[in-house]
């Protein structure tokens, strides 16, 4: 009986893996993310994410050395309390909760800070590119412009301008 049923695990085994082989042998490779595949507002809440909790790490350091140089001189400048980052952690809980809060706030920041560029850069992107549209633009003579104005010449300059005349490419200057 034990080998009848090792004979039938194998033969359905067999059976099925004809029908499960073009499964995993077809290509599984993922395409990469085409342009407008994501909103921008995806994108930038993403990028807000990953500049906040990257700096996470880096500001929680600088707050703790910040901190630890502010109580050092609290406390009077007393040895006990002298900044060392590698000296095990004497901050109370209350502390270092307040430690941990400041610096979520300033990646927070931080964060918002960038955001905030971000979408001044894309406005002036955007009127730039408005900008540079030439497509409505035409030139025509000013005699064809139905809407031109002939301005007349003045009449006569003061006595005290100086008047440049132009003579055979050659500029003087004549006082009245």
């Amino acid at each position: 009986m034990n080998r009848i049923n090792r004979l039938f695990a194998i033969v359905i085994v067999s059976l099925f893996a004809g029908f499960i082989q073009p499964v995993f042998s077809e290509d599984t490779t993922p395409l990469p993310y085409e342009q407008k595949e994501f909103p921008q507002g995806l994108k930038d809440l993403r990028r807000f994410e990953i500049i906040t909790l990257g700096a996470m790490p880096f500001v929680t350091l600088d707050t703790t050395l910040v901190y630890s140089v502010y109580r050092y001189v609290q406390s009077g400048y007393n040895p006990e309390y002298s900044p060392n980052p590698f000296a095990a952690s004497t901050y109370t809980t209350d502390e270092q909760t307040k430690i941990i809060l400041t610096s979520l706030g300033v990646c927070l920041g931080i964060g918002l800070t960038d955001y905030a560029i971000q979408l001044i850069k894309r406005s002036k992107a955007k009127k730039r590119e408005k900008l540079l549209t030439y497509d409505d633009i035409s030139i025509y003579p000013l005699s064809e412009d139905p809407d031109a104005t002939l301005l007349p010449e003045p009449e006569s300059i003061s006595e005290n301008e100086e008047v440049i005349q132009i003579n055979n490419d050659e500029v003087e200057e004549v006082e009245e």
